[in-house]
């Protein structure tokens, strides 16, 4: 079985459409896959990364004007047909998936957008907003099944080894501090200065950044001089740091559905227009704290929000329950890998 991954990562994309996308194809090679990635070959790109964990990378150029020009330069590197084309790229739908349909049988399409028209066989969007149905109703084929909500997320196998996280210490003042693979907008080192702040007793931070964080010398060198704060780049470890935090300053995206299933209180900063919705909508049910966009956040709003909730453990225990009971532990990407493979078998899922 051949399956094909059209991602992109770069340090305005952020990570997340690939490493999602590698979550996916790791569940999908334990069943006998064999996955290759097509990915621009653009700054802040990922392609090592998806190499290390085994996968094929077809390179394209940097400079892809349209949906045309993307899926021409696509078919150009393909030498085999695919039983499978997986899209999770913001500027790819029909118009891309209907020539790519020449070497691959069935398309799923990765989104959140709800904005153009799709030519795919199933549409995944994990994200939990209040009128999901209607949102992609007048743009699918009629043949396509949408997979919606975060019972279809994409979380990585560690995330299912231990849902229940025992590893947490209610009286701990340990933080995560987590704002996406690239983090254009350097909300880390507002966050580094808010912990440096805070004069409670016992605090601790654990801070992650992507490899192709643009700040990553001068946060290394910042939290190098902090003895209370550890630094780790790349981490394939997130469940244990989410299960040890009590609480998580961060960003929005697949991140959510992270903290949800780990049980973690987040304060939430949206740091693309596509993320509020979802965010808003957690805040709304209790699963989270949405402080707003990043270009309002100083170091100083972080220490004053960090040091408030910090000081409240009913309220988040109460968003840390709320929160787990949004995505249940056993759907998620056995699901969606269950829902792919009917598909591929049976010619429909």
């Amino acid at each position: 079985m051949k399956v094909l991954f059209r991602t992109d990562a770069s340090v305005t994309l952020g990570s997340g459409h690939v490493m999602r996308c590698l979550t996916l194809a790791q569940a999908l090679r334990k069943l006998g896959a064999s996955c290759d990635f097509a990915c621009r070959i653009t700054s802040g790109h990922l392609a090592d990364v998806i190499r290390s964990q085994g996968f094929n990378v077809l390179p394209l150029p940097d400079a892809l004007s349209s949906q045309t020009a993307d899926a021409t330069a696509t078919l150009a590197q393909l030498t085999q047909n695919y039983a499978l084309l997986v899209v999770d790229h913001y500027a790819l739908a029909a118009d891309y998936c209907r020539m790519l349909r020449t070497r691959c049988r069935f398309i799923l399409q990765i989104d959140d957008l709800a904005n153009r028209s799709y030519d795919c066989d199933l549409l995944l969007d994990q994200n939990l907003v209040a009128n999901a149905e209607q949102r992609y109703s007048k743009w699918l084929p009629t043949h396509c099944q949408p997979l919606l909500g975060p019972r279809y997320a994409l979380l990585r196998e560690e995330f299912y080894q231990n849902a229940t996280p025992r590893d947490r210490n209610i009286n701990s003042n340990r933080i995560l501090i987590g704002f996406g693979g690239s983090d254009e907008q350097n909300l880390t080192a507002l966050a580094i200065e808010a912990v440096d702040k805070l004069k409670l007793p016992g605090i601790s931070a654990d801070i992650v950044i992507g490899a192709n964080n643009p700040w990553h010398a001068d946060i290394k060198q910042l939290t190098a001089s902090l003895p209370d704060m550890t630094l780790h780049v790349q981490c394939n470890y997130m469940a244990k740091l989410m299960h040890q935090a009590r609480l998580m300053l961060g960003g929005g995206g697949a991140s959510h559905w992270e903290r949800c299933i780990s049980a973690l209180p987040g304060l939430v900063v949206t740091v693309a227009e596509n993320q509020q919705a979802a965010t808003a909508y957690l805040d709304q049910l209790g699963a989270c704290v949405w402080l707003g966009q990043a270009a309002d956040m100083s170091a100083e709003f972080f220490a004053e929000q960090l040091c408030y909730y910090l000081s409240q453990p009913a309220l988040l225990d109460s968003m840390g329950q709320t929160a787990a009971g949004l995505i249940p532990a056993a759907a998620g990407t056995p699901l969606v890998v269950e829902t792919i493979m009917n598909t591929l078998n049976n010619g429909h899922p």
